[in-house]
């Protein structure tokens, strides 16, 4: 009867070791989930901050771009017609 009182006992001490080993993984995995959370959430909010600050100059860059196109756009079709001015002007010159 001894023998099945100690065995019992030490039965006893390893199932709360085991318990306390059990719960500290548990709250290593909550913990490493809600890390996993505040490091996902940085950097998407940090993203979305980005192009907030920097959406001003974006559009003001963009704006300039589409200018620029424009501006060369109407440069190609001047410039299309250049040879015609100068056939003209050799006519007026006498040439």
């Amino acid at each position: 009867m001894e023998l099945n009182e100690s065995k019992m006992d030490e039965l006893l001490e390893l199932t709360r070791e085991n318990n306390k080993i059990l719960k500290g993984m548990r709250s290593s995995v909550r913990w490493g989930s809600f890390f996993r959370f505040v490091y996902w959430a940085a950097i998407i909010g940090a993203t979305i901050g980005v192009y907030y600050h920097f959406q001003p100059t974006i559009q003001k860059y963009a704006k300039t771009l589409q200018t620029s196109v424009g501006i060369i756009q109407n440069f190609e079709k001047a410039a299309g017609t250049i040879p015609t001015n100068i056939q003209s002007t050799k006519g007026f010159l006498g040439r």
